[in-house]
């Protein structure tokens, strides 16, 4: 892999769903899904049009980078099929990366102590704490503490006792700032040029080029649609 690796990064486990192609740590161009498409019909044909605006061709391309969540069930699951099935022909490596250390990622700039949170609905959030950087192998600041899924209150209490200082970012923001007063950051989405920076980083800290485990969803909580329950079954359980 050269030392500038050409990567393509998707994101559709977070809203808006986004798309970027890097060279190294440098975005070449990002698209935003703009539109009411779940995000799986929108993948598709975004990724085509995001190599062809920023004039890369695909067998050009050095690795994948996608979210794995926390986030929506269904966008975490597409995102991660659709980057493993166009890998696989290709041979490319593909590189998980967290939706929340993508988050800290782009708040690093504002402040070197964060606490990312992203809406789970039923009334709930993913959220997790990030510290100073403590090793130059290691993401731009430090996780201290998640991702986990909590209420807004409890992630509230518990900034409040560990890094009060911490700026509030995400589209969780809303739901937490009504139980403390904090430092806030509204405008740090969308997510893909953060994930694929992050692979990045993971490529150029190894010396050499891993086998990469294929990357594993974070859901933190089951999902929302259940299967249908058959009541001629349940008569005989």
């Amino acid at each position: 892999m050269s030392s500038r690796p050409h990567i393509l990064a998707v994101d559709s486990a977070t809203i808006p769903a986004s798309i970027a192609v890097l060279s190294g740590t440098l975005k070449s161009h990002q698209l935003v899904q703009d539109n009411d498409l779940r995000s799986d019909a929108w993948l598709g044909a975004a990724i085509g049009r995001c190599l062809a605006e920023s004039k890369v061709e695909i067998d050009a391309l050095d690795g994948i980078a996608t979210s794995v969540g926390p986030g929506t069930f269904t966008g975490i699951r597409v995102g991660i099929a659709t980057c493993l099935g166009l890998a696989a022909p290709l041979g490319l490596p593909v590189v998980g990366v967290r939706t929340l250390d993508a988050l800290a990622t782009i708040a690093h700039s504002k402040s070197d102590v964060i606490a990312t949170c992203i809406d789970a609905r039923r009334g709930q959030i993913y959220g997790a704490l990030y510290g100073p950087e403590r090793s130059e192998f290691s993401l731009p600041i430090e996780p201290i503490w998640g991702p986990n899924v909590c209420d807004p209150e409890e992630f509230a209490l518990l900034i409040s006792a560990k890094q009060p200082q911490a700026l509030v970012c995400g589209s969780g923001t809303p739901l937490v700032v009504p139980h403390g007063e904090f430092r806030v950051a509204l405008d740090t989405f969308p997510l893909a040029t953060a994930i694929g920076s992050l692979a990045s980083r993971t490529w150029k800290n190894s010396r050499k080029q891993p086998q990469w485990p294929a990357p594993r969803p974070v859901y933190l909580r089951p999902p929302d649609a259940r299967p249908p329950r058959n009541p001629l079954r349940d008569q005989h359980t």
